[in-house]
């Protein structure tokens, strides 16, 4: 499509193939026009194309631009690239690695979602987010280290993420959301970022993997489900500062043995935080003097094994 106004083309729907080079500018007529970017699924469903380099000239990548693009392996993108729509490699099944646009400054909804045979991925520094559902299902991707200055990290981001073993997450995260890391069966260890004060539903559940979780002080509640079935986690320590732990939280962790839970007043529980195994099986560590505190509170009453944390614990 070509825009006389400001001189501008973009790269419309079509059927395309093989490699494609878009060009930094096309001419109609007598008139030079600058491609500055790919439309709103212009690729999309084309499964017969494998790789496309994009030119200096080009600012935007439409929503669903190369969605179901199953054959596509090479993506070259400069780093003049602002926007990434939502969707735009979702369903890239044969994509193994992205190297993203220094310039970017978000990494959109369901981008990669059902990519499933990325393996790596390169963040460039301006990046300030990762939208929901970004790299769902993206079961080859087995590391990602986040830049300083990323903020959030959307609902379901990384959901599906089985191979993953490593995430690092700066100390700028202010929010993870829901489910960010359900189902990371291969997550070993996890530790929240200082600025995170709120652990949101089912943001670890089912890594089955995760062996250690650092919740630091200041963190003052505790998700539904935030660790359902985390069957490989041993040792959980809640910090002084949490006040409410929701319902779900420890459901399935059969190789939990010890609990420390270091407020002096029980943290809030509407209903059941884990079932009978984990009640019956796992120690409960409360700090000095606060035993009484726990064995008449709601919840925390069924824990059958109550100790005292040492004093200086």
């Amino acid at each position: 499509m070509l825009d006389a106004a400001d001189g501008c083309a973009s790269v419309e729907k079509g059927e395309y193939c093989g490699t494609v080079t878009v060009p930094a500018k096309v001419v109609h007529g007598d008139k030079e026009f600058y491609v500055a970017a790919v439309s709103q699924g212009a690729f999309e469903e084309c499964t017969a194309l494998e790789g496309v380099v994009l030119a200096d000239s080009v600012r935007a990548i439409g929503a669903c631009a190369f969605r179901g693009c199953t054959a596509l392996r090479n993506v070259a993108m400069c780093d003049n690239l602002l926007l990434i729509g939502n969707s735009a490699f979702a369903g890239c099944v044969s994509l193994e690695s992205i190297v993203l646009p220094a310039n970017l400054v978000a990494i959109e909804g369901s981008l990669f979602d059902g990519c499933t045979s990325l393996k790596s991925v390169a963040v460039g520094e301006n990046i300030d987010g990762v939208g929901e559902y970004a790299f769902c299902n993206c079961s080859s991707l087995e590391s990602i280290t986040l830049p300083k200055g990323v903020k959030y990290v959307d609902d379901w981001a990384f959901r599906g993420c089985s191979a993953l073993r490593e995430v690092a997450l700066p100390d700028s995260v202010t929010t993870l959301k829901k489910g960010a890391f359900w189902e990371c069966a291969s997550l070993i260890s996890f530790a929240l970022p200082p600025s995170v004060n709120i652990i949101e539903q089912g943001l670890l559940a089912k890594c089955e993997s995760l062996r250690s979780v650092d919740i630091h002080e200041g963190v003052l509640s505790i998700g539904y489900g935030a660790f359902y079935y985390c069957h490989s986690l041993e040792e959980l320590t809640l910090p002084s500062t949490v006040q409410s732990v929701e319902e779900q939280v420890l459901r399935g962790c059969v190789s939990l043995k010890r609990l420390n839970v270091l407020a002096q007043a029980a943290p809030m529980c509407s209903r059941d935080i884990a079932d009978a195994a984990v009640y019956s099986k796992a120690l409960l560590c409360v700090s000095q003097g606060c035993v009484g505190e726990y064995g008449f509170a709601r919840v925390w009453d069924k824990f059958e094994n109550v100790e005292e944390l040492p004093a200086c614990h």
